[in-house]
């Protein structure tokens, strides 16, 4: 047994939990169990389980923050355990994201989602917990017609991808502005990732 655990032993049973409706039981045994919380596999680490509805978490995201605010949105964002069924992309990593498995929402903008381990991670998220204290509105934020994402990167109000500036020196009539509909002539213009390659 390690010395800390001998000092301060795991609980066996949690009740109640802070994100769980129903009691929650320590599971001994090192398997594989997929937590539902972060969606990683962990076999080596301390996991909970409920028994009457199959909810599985890892020590450590059992405790994880309902509502935070991270440096890549706006707004904050608020822990879910279910998503609409659809393909959704993390607002940090850019990878997909499995509906089955928990994941942090902007409430203000409907199609903003971030994977519970990109949210917590110490370089994009400051470490409080904002459940219960108020939101504090900025009157003086920019509500332009773009959200500024990186340097060169912006996310246009009507466009669901990020757009990234780049030069063009081809001229391609039928390469139209979305925005204008007027086509793009040869310099600067802002296009889609997938559209650069």
């Amino acid at each position: 047994m390690h010395p800390i655990c001998a000092m301060k032993p795991i609980p066996f049973l949690i009740d109640p939990p802070k994100k769980h409706i129903h009691p929650l039981t320590f599971f001994p045994r090192q398997t594989s169990l997929t937590c539902n919380v972060c969606g990683l596999l962990r076999k080596i680490y301390p996991t909970y389980v409920c028994f009457r509805c199959n909810f599985v978490t890892h020590n450590d995201c059992m405790n994880s923050p309902h509502i935070i605010k991270i440096s890549r949105h706006r707004h904050r964002i608020s822990f879910t355990f279910s998503l609409t069924s659809r393909e959704w992309f993390c607002g940090v990593c850019r990878l997909s994201i499995n509906v089955d498995y928990g994941a942090y929402t902007c409430d203000t903008c409907s199609d903003y989602v971030v994977h519970s381990i990109c949210a917590l991670g110490k370089d994009v998220w400051d470490g409080k917990e904002l459940e219960g204290i108020p939101e504090i509105i900025d009157i003086t934020e920019n509500d332009g017609p773009f959200e500024v994402i990186s340097e060169g990167v912006i996310l246009y109000f009507h466009h669901n991808h990020h757009l990234r500036l780049e030069v063009s020196n081809v001229y391609d009539e039928n390469m139209l502005c979305q925005a204008c509909a007027i086509p793009i002539y040869e310099g600067w213009r802002y296009a889609t990732f997938s559209s650069l390659m």
